[in-house]
């Protein structure tokens, strides 16, 4: 088990930066989810880390030891990807055993790995099939054997999941981090599913363009996000946004924009820009009953109806085509086309600079 630091790291494919300027740190034992959109540079940034690719700038640090013109081999971690790139002539046990007699180990320290991870993944009477006899599921978790055989000083994970239907991506994941919380291996894990990042990771890093925009623990990634970005990629649904005006009158702060006025006590907020971000996340735009504790009622139409079982999401346009995403009970009978009212919950509206795009104040 080891630290991993990324350390100003720059990477650059020709004239396309795919990282850049990448400073993070993973302590000893953490479980840390880079997680971005296609194209954000977290897989880049775990192949360098796993020396499958080259750094153009900066360092990488494992343990004591700076990793950077090592070959993967001598980098003492462990990777599992996404198309599992299991050997399709072995069987299970010769696959999870194939690294340790390429290294060399004691027939009984190769026994005694294998037979110590087919019990934690709960795979030892599959330790005699190839392959092409495992489910999804099971190819998965020998990919996941052939990882933790090694005791590595860290697990790196790109995406392990993605091959793997709706129902088994959610047990596998609990089984990962389990697992992973029973060994205490420093484990770097890349999806672009913001879900897994926030079920799984210790903390999470959020990338967009190369740029690590945010990291940190799930709570205050998705309550605290730094930037519009992070806001709108973080959750699902994802938070609506509306530019609107600011106007502060003493200990009030007006927000408006066409019918849209909403006057929030802000005393103890500093002044913002006349021009703001508006941002809200669903359950805390609900559709109109008492209005008690809400703000609002802001006037609207229906677009859409999603019935998701223990709770309903309306999306609502303002006659100032501003859309909202509205949490509704589940007996909610609104249907597209239909005029409703609702409000907003106040200590739950993100402000953001319209220049900058940075988060700016929760009024």
């Amino acid at each position: 088990m080891a630290r991993v630091v990324f350390d100003r790291v720059t990477k650059n494919f020709g004239d396309v930066v795919a990282v850049r300027d990448l400073s993070l740190e993973v302590e000893d034992g953490e479980f840390v989810v880079l997680v971005g959109p296609s194209g954000s540079g977290k897989t880049t940034a775990l192949r360098l880390l796993a020396g499958l690719e080259a750094l153009t700038s900066g360092e990488i640090h494992v343990g004591d030891r700076v990793v950077d013109r090592l070959p993967p081999r001598d980098r003492d971690i462990a990777m599992v990807f996404q198309d599992y790139a299991l050997y399709p002539q072995m069987t299970v046990y010769q696959n999870l055993a194939f690294g340790l007699k390429m290294r060399k180990m004691p027939k009984d320290e190769i026994e005694r790995r294998v037979r110590r991870a087919a019990e934690m993944l709960d795979i030892v009477e599959l330790l005699q099939r190839k392959p092409r006899a495992l489910s999804g599921g099971q190819r998965q978790r020998v990919a996941l054997g052939r990882a933790l055989v090694r005791e590595p000083k860290a697990f790196l994970m790109d995406e392990p999941l993605s091959n793997l239907d709706a129902k088994l991506r959610v047990q596998t994941r609990s089984e990962i981090k389990h697992l992973q919380q029973q060994v205490g291996t420093t484990t770097v894990y890349v999806t672009h599913d913001q879900v897994e990042a926030m079920t799984m990771g210790d903390r999470v890093a959020v990338m967009s363009e190369g740029v690590l925009e945010q990291v940190g623990d799930p709570r205050t990634v998705y309550g605290q996000p730094a930037n519009v970005f992070v806001a709108g990629f973080i959750g699902s649904p994802a938070m609506s946004f509306a530019n609107v005006q600011a106007t502060r009158n003493g200990d009030a702060l007006t927000l408006a924009r066409g019918e849209l006025s909403l006057k929030i006590a802000a005393s103890r907020f500093p002044d913002v820009p006349p021009q703001v971000i508006l941002g809200v996340r669903p359950e805390h735009a609900q559709l109109w009953r008492d209005g008690e504790g809400l703000l609002g009622p802001i006037a609207g139409r229906t677009e859409f109806v999603e019935l998701l079982g223990r709770e309903t999401l309306v999306g609502v346009v303002t006659a100032g085509e501003l859309h909202f995403t509205v949490l509704a009970e589940p007996d909610t009978t609104t249907k597209p086309g239909e005029q409703v009212r609702f409000g907003l919950e106040p200590g739950h509206l993100h402000l953001f600079d319209t220049a900058t795009e940075r988060a700016l104040a929760t009024v």
